[in-house]
């Protein structure tokens, strides 16, 4: 009798063990999973077509050098939180070459561009998860997906070099200056990218 007392606790305790491991395994799963993607906030509704003003602005863009925009003067009324600059309203398509890249921590994919001169600027990708209900979600996802496929997805903890030619469309933007990689003299950006190719 004490034999199969001695069995019957063991394969409880045995049971119980794997029931609580495998527990603690499907939390750990579902933490996973429902991880958020994580946004950024600066001037973001600006960065992602989703201000107020997005409706208003030009989504035809216009042929234009690094060297160009690099060159453009910082409005006087630019701050943080401004909401879009008259010059936020334009889109522009930038043929230059793709130094490196990497997903940020704002989820952003950001492309450090090389003009001829050597001068840099910076465009964003964000990740459509970011840009709900954006004017243009569809065209950021498809852009997205489209530069996944020809330099792989980006990692978020080191820089991928590329150094190829692409030709990159997006909205205006003037960023906060916090030496960024690749950040413009005057922190001008293409943000959001909506359109990449060779």
């Amino acid at each position: 009798m004490q034999r199969v007392r001695t069995a019957c606790c063991l394969i409880f305790y045995a049971t119980l063990l794997a029931g609580c491991t495998r527990s603690s395994g499907d939390s750990e799963g579902v933490a996973l999973r429902e991880t958020p993607t994580q946004c950024g906030f600066e001037r973001w509704d600006v960065k992602t077509l989703t201000d107020p003003a997005a409706e208003l602005v030009n989504l035809t863009s216009s042929p234009a050098t690094v060297e160009q925009l690099t060159a453009l003067s910082v409005p006087a009324e630019f701050s943080r939180d401004a909401e879009r600059l008259p010059s936020e309203f334009r889109t522009y398509t930038v043929k230059a070459t793709l130094a490196e890249f990497k997903e940020e921590t704002d989820s952003d994919i950001h492309l450090v561009l090389v003009g001829r001169s050597g001068e840099s600027m910076i465009a964003e990708i964000p990740d459509p998860t970011c840009a709900q209900g954006s004017r243009v979600e569809a065209q950021i996802a498809r852009a997205r997906a489209r530069f996944v496929e020809i330099f792989g997805q980006p990692s978020r903890t080191s820089w991928s070099e590329a150094n190829a030619n692409v030709t990159v469309t997006g909205v205006l933007f003037f960023d906060v200056h916090h030496g960024q990689r690749g950040v413009a003299r005057n922190a001008i950006e293409l943000h959001p990218v909506f359109d990449i190719g060779p």
